[in-house]
């Protein structure tokens, strides 16, 4: 993280006018698709706008220190920790929640599907508002949402009723800050360094899958009662998670803070004045420049509208990306729900045992984030060292590494499935496991910096689509492999499965041979 600090307050002015020329030529898929908005908005306008654009002096992409960036950094890293956890910490106590509320085991169960679909929904409605009207206000909001709805399920009396409608209220909140996340390492983060920071922002949510099983092992451990206490340490890692963005996070969406150059600035008394004094200091803010030269820099998104994302649907790359990483996800999301059941029913582990298992997929997790982001800055670095004639770089070209990963995570799935139905040493079982997750990430992670790149005046909106997909692909995968893996037994269900990842290498090579030239990414 040191080097991407140190390299992206030194950003050359090709960079700057790359993303300033990207930012233009995307507002051609993003407000086309009405016959208003082809009349509003003509190739001519977009030519005057990039002429005008060009006049204007550039500036580093981002002027905030290096100890800004990282403190941005730990603060969404921690809050993209959260989201996961809440929804992965659950799953382990199911069991005794069964019996502590006295129901049967697809009832309870339905709690975890419920609370993925919200989880894959809400995001839609956090990233929309935020790419307008700015990121910190909707960190603080989720949050706050997210600390009522564990006390309360901490506090309230088993009901079942309860159960559902405060895990919904809690996927609300602990929802919001994937998407946001990606849009602020979007602000900040210029194009040449966006792989590895998109990889160190994905630190936090993929530790949520590997620390929510041994959380929950160790409070579990203390007696079935203690379940509680599961909502009760979220509430607590929640509340941190809030007294770091109203202490340590600034505002740094760029339509209204431009850069964070503070010569922006032009009154902020007069911001104080015309704001409810309660939304300003929870972290509402209005643009801190009206000047035409500072719009033209840094213009503003289409308002939040639902017509925002029928758009971004029509739009290839995002349908196709996503669709993409909701096949990768409901591979994972199928192996990690079989994982703790295997093991016990077939190697006979402890709880313990089993959440520390999830250390060996977790660690892969990690490893295929932070390897993905590093190899594609660089093959991005290389490729414009070979063409240096080309003025930027097309962004399908990371989706090369891309097919790698989904090699890797369809190698893994099928292996996985068959070492546990020939019931091979566990440590055949840990291996496949590891390249299932390494695969995974390693394509999540290319996706979301391909996608901030491509969209970047809506890159929190496009990732919240990615999110959806997902998620959604998650839920299916979650209710349906149980029955799966016993009607066609485990190794021929995650053959199935990892063989899906096909579909994808067909989708990225469409992509990749659709817009293999920054012309035709343009045009």
């Amino acid at each position: 993280m040191t080097e991407l600090n140190n390299n992206n307050n030194n950003n050359s002015n090709n960079d700057n006018d790359f993303d300033r020329n990207s930012s233009i030529n995307n507002m051609i898929i993003l407000t086309t698709p009405t016959k208003n908005d082809i009349n509003r908005v003509t190739l001519q306008d977009i030519e005057k706008e990039l002429s005008s654009t060009s006049s204007v002096p550039s500036s580093a992409y981002s002027v905030f220190s290096k100890r800004q960036k990282q403190i941005i950094f730990s603060v969404i890293i921690y809050c993209g920790f959260l989201g996961p956890v809440s929804g992965n910490i659950y799953i382990p106590a199911l069991p005794y929640l069964r019996n502590a509320f006295h129901v049967n085991t697809t009832t309870i169960n339905s709690t975890v599907s419920v609370f993925m679909a919200v989880f894959s929904v809400a995001p839609l409605c956090w990233a929309m508002f935020s790419d307008f009207g700015g990121r910190k206000f909707l960190y603080t909001i989720s949050l706050i949402i997210s600390i009522i709805a564990n006390i309360l399920l901490a506090a309230v009396p088993a009901n079942i009723g309860a159960l559902f409608v405060l895990r919904i209220i809690q996927a609300i909140g602990s929802s919001s800050v994937m998407s946001m996340g990606a849009g602020t390492v979007r602000d900040i983060v210029d194009l040449r360094h966006r792989g590895k920071a998109i990889s160190y922002f994905m630190l936090g949510p993929n530790c949520g899958p590997i620390l929510a099983p041994i959380i929950a092992g160790l409070i579990l451990m203390r007696g079935s009662d203690k379940w509680r206490w599961l909502f009760g340490s979220l509430t607590i890692f929640t509340f941190i998670g809030l007294l770091m963005v109203l202490l340590l996070l600034p505002e740094t969406l760029r339509c209204i803070v431009g850069n964070g150059d503070k010569k922006w600035i032009q009154d902020p008394h007069i911001q104080r004045k015309n704001q409810n004094k309660l939304l300003y200091y929870l972290g509402r803010r209005l643009p801190v420049n009206q000047s035409p030269e500072f719009q033209e820099l840094y213009p503003r998104p289409p308002k939040p509208s639902l017509k925002t994302y029928y758009t971004l649907l029509k739009n290839p790359r995002v349908t196709i990306c996503s669709i993409s990483t909701a096949i990768m996800f409901a591979i994972y999301y199928g192996f990690s729900i079989t994982f703790s059941y295997n093991l016990q029913n077939y190697y006979h582990l402890s709880n313990l045992a089993v959440s520390a298992s999830y250390c060996c997929p977790g660690i892969a997790l990690l490893a295929g984030s932070i390897s993905s982001g590093h190899i594609s800055d660089f093959y991005r670095q290389r490729w414009l060292k070979r063409h240096p004639n080309v003025k930027s770089f097309p962004s399908e070209r990371r989706l090369i590494l891309q097919i790698f990963g989904l090699i890797i995570s369809c190698c893994g799935c099928i292996g996985y499935g068959w070492s546990i139905e020939r019931h091979k040493k566990l440590i055949i079982v840990y291996v496949f496991s590891c390249l299932c997750a390494f695969g995974m990430t390693w394509c999540s992670n290319a996706s979301l910096t391909y996608l901030t790149e491509t969209m970047p005046r809506q890159a929190a909106s496009t990732v919240a689509i990615n999110s959806f997909f997902r998620n959604i692909a998650a839920a299916l995968s979650s209710v349906i492999i149980h029955k799966l893996t016993v009607e066609m037994g485990v190794g021929w269900c995650f053959t199935g499965l990892g063989l899906s990842a096909l579909i994808s290498v067909v989708g990225v090579l469409y992509l990749i041979i659709r817009y293999k030239t920054p012309s035709v990414c343009e045009k």
